[in-house]
C-alpha cells in the first residue's frame, strides 16, 4: 500500500511539471493595442514623416481636412491583439534565419481594409528594421533562443524522470528549466514591446498571458515541495 501511494504521489509530481512545462511553452505572450484609431493616426504621421514623396504628405492633409482620414481610421477594429508562444517565437527564429526578414504572415497579421494592410505593413517594418539594426546581438540572441528550447525542454525531462526513481535533485533542473524560460519570455516581451513603443505607437502592451505565470508558479511550487514529499515517503518507509 506504501508503494501504491509512494508511486501515485511521484507520478503526481511529474504530471505537475509535465503542466508548468506545457503552460510555459504554449501560453501566448499577448501585443495588445486598446486604442486603434490613436495607433493608426500615429502611423500615418510616422509614414509620412519617413517618405521623401512631398505628395503624400499633402495627400494625408487633404484627406485629414475633408473628413475621410477620421472615416477610414474608424474602420479600424477598436482593439487590436497578436499572441506569440515561446513555441511559436522559436519558428520565428527559423523563419528569420531562412529569409533574413519577418513578413505579416509569419506574425499571423491579417487586414480587412487598406489602412490595416498599411499599419500591418508598416509594423513589421520597424520590426526588420530593429532586428537589422542589431544584426550582430540579434543573430547571437536567436541563436542562444534556439538552443534554449531544446535545453529547457531536456531539463524538464531529466526532472520528470529523477523524480520517478525518488531523487529529490530533480528540484534543480525543474526550478532552472522553469525560471528559464520565463525569464526568456519576460525578456522578449519587455524588449519587443520597447522597441515598438519606440518605433510604431506608444500606446503598445506586450504582456504575458495569465497561463504563463500560472506554469511559473506550478514549476516553482513543484520544485519545493518534491524534496519534502521524497522525504517523507521514505521516512514512512523505514
Amino acid at each position: 500500500m506504501k508503494n501504491i501511494v509512494k508511486i501515485i504521489l511521484r507520478l503526481i509530481m511529474v504530471g505537475l511539471a509535465a503542466v508548468s512545462f506545457w503552460l510555459l511553452m504554449t501560453s501566448n505572450v499577448s501585443l495588445k493595442i486598446n486604442d486603434t484609431q490613436a495607433m493608426g493616426k500615429e502611423v500615418i504621421n510616422r509614414v509620412v514623416d519617413d517618405s521623401d514623396n512631398p505628395n503624400l504628405k499633402v495627400g494625408v492633409e487633404l484627406l485629414e481636412a475633408s473628413g475621410l482620414e477620421k472615416t477610414l481610421l474608424e474602420q479600424l477594429p477598436p482593439k487590436y491583439q497578436v499572441n506569440l508562444s515561446y513555441a511559436d517565437l522559436y519558428r520565428l527564429c527559423e523563419k528569420y534565419n531562412d529569409q533574413g526578414k519577418l513578413t505579416t504572415k509569419d506574425l499571423g497579421l491579417t487586414s480587412k481594409s487598406k489602412l490595416e494592410e498599411i499599419i500591418n505593413e508598416y509594423l513589421v517594418k520597424q520590426i526588420n528594421h530593429k532586428l537589422k539594426e542589431d544584426s550582430e546581438d540579434v543573430n547571437h540572441i536567436i541563436t542562444i533562443y534556439e538552443y534554449s528550447i531544446f535545453a529547457v525542454a531536456l531539463l524538464f525531462l531529466l526532472a520528470a524522470i529523477l523524480i520517478l526513481f525518488g531523487r529529490s535533485s530533480a528540484s534543480i533542473p525543474l526550478a532552472l528549466a522553469t525560471i528559464a524560460s520565463f525569464v526568456a519570455l519576460w525578456l522578449a516581451s519587455n524588449e519587443a514591446m520597447t522597441a515598438l513603443q519606440s518605433r510604431v505607437y506608444s500606446g503598445i502592451l506586450v504582456t504575458l498571458s495569465q497561463e504563463i505565470w500560472v506554469g511559473l508558479t506550478v514549476g516553482i511550487i513543484t520544485a519545493i515541495i518534491w524534496p519534502v514529499i521524497n522525504r517523507l515517503t521514505k521516512r514512512k518507509k523505514k
